[in-house]
């Protein structure tokens, strides 16, 4: 399921104008023949029954769907994703009590009935791309304890829903593209989740108790409003993938070094834009050109030689940050990013205030490793990791 969520995920983009009504590439994984007779299909691969009534331009639920029949009551999956459904008759629910999966995507739904828990079995729901709000949810949901998948992904919530706090057999919960702007710190109760997607929201801070969920695999916070994470990020020890691009982060946790991470998107932060940009390098005054040549030689100055404003400006020297330079620096100074290991797989940039460029051999960045043998603090950088370096911060 991990791996599969892996391939999902990257389908999870973040619409730029989202209507909630466009169709994804992904309903066509539940699409089955339909028999024009029974309406019902044999998928022994995915569901034992498929009903599935996507892509018809349905206003409303067709009475032959609420008819008892007794096949129908068999079914095990039943499509109605991509139509103009408005709402969901309660006497559907009745119907299909043996359901295990509904999509109901790209739609127009803005209520779920009450009845939605009697649906016992269900393991899957699918409802991205419709109308839903706060209140669209009732409460009754919480009963649905078997759910292990649920899509949200592109309506109007500005809450993650608590209903899905008490569905503790949840496996992967996807929120992307809502209006999300604040968490509750209640992640502790979702420790089976593996894969959490909250890209596309406007989430401006995240809860310390996402350490512990300790089965995430996917994380996904790309796309918020976020500057920074809680340390307890650490924790996930399971976790593979970290999207953190289209955010505000310029700093992250040093904590974060401890994750074994195969995936890590930065892209479009400050952190990184600071990186990418080239860096320009203003010319000093004469002034502190003059200071500096003071400092470097190592001239005498006092308040009998020179005014005292000047023997202040002195005294506020900061020395250059490369131990191969005896420089100093006032006003003007080279911002370089240096890398440090990121457990021998990535690396972190950490930004570093340098007396002039020459002090790198990179015009715009310098990378630097915990590995001495594989360069020198203030050497060349390999090809290949330079590669490794753009493969990253470029997402």
């Amino acid at each position: 399921m991990a791996a599969a969520a892996l391939a999902y995920i990257r389908t999870e983009t973040i619409p730029e104008n989202n209507t909630g009504n466009e169709p994804d590439d992904d309903d066509d994984f539940f699409d089955t023949d339909v028999d024009t007779d029974t309406s019902t299909t044999s998928c022994s691969s995915i569901f034992t029954e498929t009903l599935d009534y996507s892509y018809r331009n349905l206003s409303s639920i067709p009475e032959e769907l609420l008819n008892s029949d007794e096949k129908r009551v068999k079914i095990r999956s039943l499509q109605l994703n991509s139509n103009s459904l408005l709402t969901l008759p309660a006497e559907m629910f009745e119907r299909f009590l043996l359901l295990t999966t509904l999509e109901i995507s790209n739609n127009q739904i803005v209520q779920f009935p009450r009845e939605i828990c009697l649906l016992k079995n269900l393991k899957n729901l699918f409802v991205k791309n419709n109308c839903l709000d706060d209140l669209s949810l009732p409460k009754e949901m919480e009963q649905l304890q078997q759910l292990e998948i649920v899509n949200f992904g592109g309506n109007r919530l500005k809450q993650y829903p608590y209903q899905l706090f008490q569905l503790t057999n949840l496996k992967e919960v996807y929120l992307g593209s809502n209006q999300i702007a604040f968490l509750p710190n209640l992640f502790d109760s979702l420790s089976k989740v593996e894969v959490l997607y909250l890209g596309g929201n406007q989430i401006p801070s995240i809860p310390d108790t996402i350490g512990l969920m300790k089965n995430l695999i996917v994380l996904n916070l790309s796309g918020n409003r976020l500057k920074t994470l809680p340390s307890t990020i650490s924790h996930l020890t399971r976790l593979k993938s970290l999207s953190l691009h289209n955010n505000q982060f310029s700093t992250l946790p040093p904590d974060i070094i401890r994750l074994d991470l195969q995936e890590l998107s930065l892209r479009n932060n400050p952190l990184i834009v600071r990186f990418v940009r080239d860096l320009t390098y203003e010319v000093p005054t004469l002034k502190e050109l003059a200071a500096r040549t003071v400092k470097i030689q190592k001239l005498q100055c006092d308040n009998e030689i020179i005014p005292k404003n000047l023997v202040d400006y002195l005294s506020s020297a900061k020395s250059c940050v490369n131990p191969k330079c005896k420089g100093v620096y006032f006003e003007n100074c080279h911002k370089n990013i240096k890398f440090v290991d990121f457990c021998g797989k990535f690396q972190l940039p950490l930004l570093q205030f340098l007396c002039s460029p020459t002090c790198t051999t990179s015009p715009t960045f310098c990378c630097t490793s915990s590995d001495s043998d594989t360069q020198d603090d203030y050497g060349e950088i390999p090809k290949d990791m330079s590669n490794k370096f753009k493969k990253i911060l470029l997402g």
